[in-house]
């Protein structure tokens, strides 16, 4: 029998109950300072093993953004929530990319249906994550719907949001306390899932340890996490400008170099307790 442990290379205090057991450490490495870059670099390196399935497969999601930017296109606001919904269940969404990145490392070469085996090899943890990533996104657009009602009241603002800001008083402090909100809810999202869904996709892991896990990898390298995030909200920033079909090519790049960030942030060793 077996368990897990998440750790920052501290001693392992021993439990006489678990004596005789083997426990999977999940160390959290401190990275170096361009280790971000070299994720990106070594994300693209990916996309360009094998380009069409990657396309194919973010093809899905551009599909899934279209639709949702249809019904929400005449009220704005809504649009824009939608979009930094999609930074907050990114990490799920990018599933078939880090098992497409982990047959790259072992000297294969990705399938399409790579990511769909992916769900299954530890479903409940996966969607354990993807319901507590729910949970955030829900939260997400309930306040930030209280947001637009706390400064602009019964102001109508499906038809022209610009236009509608630009004229109020309150437009100021409409965006700074908007902006604060969304951060709140992104920083959150992205602090427990920075490692843990290509943690739990490659690992028999529990939902509790991806999260820890995740946790103290940016703690262990907030300035690396930082200009990691910012390089994923441009990406997919930069996918949604183009009418969402860059996200066919964006988000797939974020996918891979995301699974090169879980690897060199955790690394895992075997400890049997005597």
């Amino acid at each position: 029998m077996s368990t897990h442990v998440a750790t920052d290379h501290k001693e392992e205090k021993k439990n006489p109950l678990l004596t005789g057991e083997t426990i999977h450490v999940y160390d959290v490495n401190k990275v170096s300072a361009g280790a971000s870059k070299r994720w990106l670099e070594k994300g693209i390196a990916d996309f360009k093993v094998s380009p069409m399935t990657s396309i194919a497969y973010g093809g899905i999601y551009v599909l899934v953004g279209l639709v949702l930017a249809f019904f929400t296109w005449n009220n704005p606001l809504y649009l824009v929530s939608m979009v930094t919904g999609f930074l907050l269940i990114g990490p799920i969404v990018a599933v078939g990319f880090y098992c497409m990145s982990r047959r790259i490392e072992e000297g294969g070469r990705p399938t399409f249906l790579q990511g769909f085996d992916a769900i299954k090899f530890n479903i409940i943890s996966l969607v354990s994550f993807a319901l507590i990533l729910g949970f955030l996104l829900i939260a997400w657009t309930r306040v930030a719907s209280l947001v637009v009602a706390l400064f602009f009241g019964s102001t109508t603002i499906s038809d022209d949001l610009i236009a509608t800001i630009a004229s109020n008083p309150q437009t100021t402090p409409f965006l700074l306390t908007y902006a604060l909100v969304g951060l709140f809810f992104a920083g959150a999202a992205f602090m427990i899932s920075l490692v843990s869904v290509p943690l739990i996709t490659n690992r028999k892991v529990d939902v509790i340890t991806a999260i820890v896990t995740s946790m103290k990898a940016v703690v262990k390298n907030p300035s690396v996490a930082i200009s990691w995030a910012f390089i994923i909200a441009t990406l997919i920033f930069l996918g949604f400008i183009f009418g969402f079909v860059g996200l066919a090519i964006t988000l797939p790049i974020v996918g891979h170099a995301s699974w090169h960030a879980y690897r060199e942030l955790v690394s895992e060793r075997d400890v049997e307790l005597k």
